[in-house]
């Protein structure tokens, strides 16, 4: 009896111990499966990222080549506007020549009159020279003029005055009043009326009319300021210069016959 207890023990001890071993050997099975899937997975998450990068590093050289392809066009369109506008020169000297003075040289730049501080001005009528100094703070020519006298002649307002030549000797005018202006100065809170006429002015290239306020500069050393409205869009200023344009020489009237 106790040998078939002890056999019957045996029995079931190698029962349990191939059960033990087939539930052991199931488990490493499942955890194999597992590990497979888990490196399967991380391949493809490799194979994704590569793909990424290589789209990524495509994606910079488009932009690269891009911008190169910007930059050579912008560099061709310099040399376009460059072509298309040259660089003027600083300084140029312009011969013309005109029915009264056969030799008439005037110096410019940037295609504008040069003028210094002071200049030679001929004024016509009634047909002389005189000295003019350029102010651009003043926005409109004036000229010394005395015994300034209104009269009017076909009902239309006019002027009779004085003025002196470069040589400071007096030549009587008469010219029709275009408008009158109020000027205000420190010394005449009030300000004056003053008449304003139009004279032709023969000045380097410039050959053309221009409207002068009368006005007594008795004071000051130039007889003539010529402001804003002969200078606007025409001339360039070097106060640092004068006489900068030749005079003005007419031809007598039996030269031109």
């Amino acid at each position: 009896m106790k040998m078939s207890m002890r056999l019957s023990c045996v029995a079931l001890l190698v029962l349990f111990s191939g059960c033990a071993q087939v539930a052991q050997q199931s488990t490493v099975d499942q955890l194999r499966l597992e590990l497979a899937q888990i490196q399967h997975s991380l391949d493809d998450s490799g194979t994704q990222a590569t793909a990424l990068f290589s789209e990524q590093s495509l994606n910079t050289k488009v932009l690269s080549n891009q911008l190169t392809s910007l930059e050579e066009a912008v560099a061709q369109l310099d040399k376009t506007v460059s072509s298309a506008c040259p660089e003027k020169e600083a300084r140029v000297v312009v011969q013309r020549c005109d029915p009264v003075n056969t030799t008439s040289v005037v110096v410019a730049t940037e295609g504008k009159m040069m003028l210094g501080e002071v200049e030679r001005v001929w004024v016509d009528p009634p047909g002389l020279q005189m000295i003019a100094r350029i102010d651009t703070g003043a926005s409109t020519s004036s000229l010394h003029a005395d015994n300034i006298t209104a009269f009017e002649r076909d009902g239309e307002d006019w002027v009779r005055f004085d003025i002196n030549n470069s040589d400071k000797e007096n030549v009587t005018i008469e010219r029709p009043v275009t408008k009158y202006v109020r000027v205000f100065q420190q010394a005449d809170k009030s300000g004056s009326r003053r008449p304003v006429v139009e004279l032709r002015l023969v000045l380097g290239d410039v050959r053309d009319t221009f409207s002068f306020t009368l006005a007594d500069r008795s004071h000051l050393e130039q007889d003539m300021i010529l402001g804003r409205n002969f200078l606007t869009d025409m001339a360039l200023v070097d106060v640092s210069k004068q006489y900068v344009q030749p005079p003005f020489k007419p031809v007598a009237a039996s030269a031109q016959q």
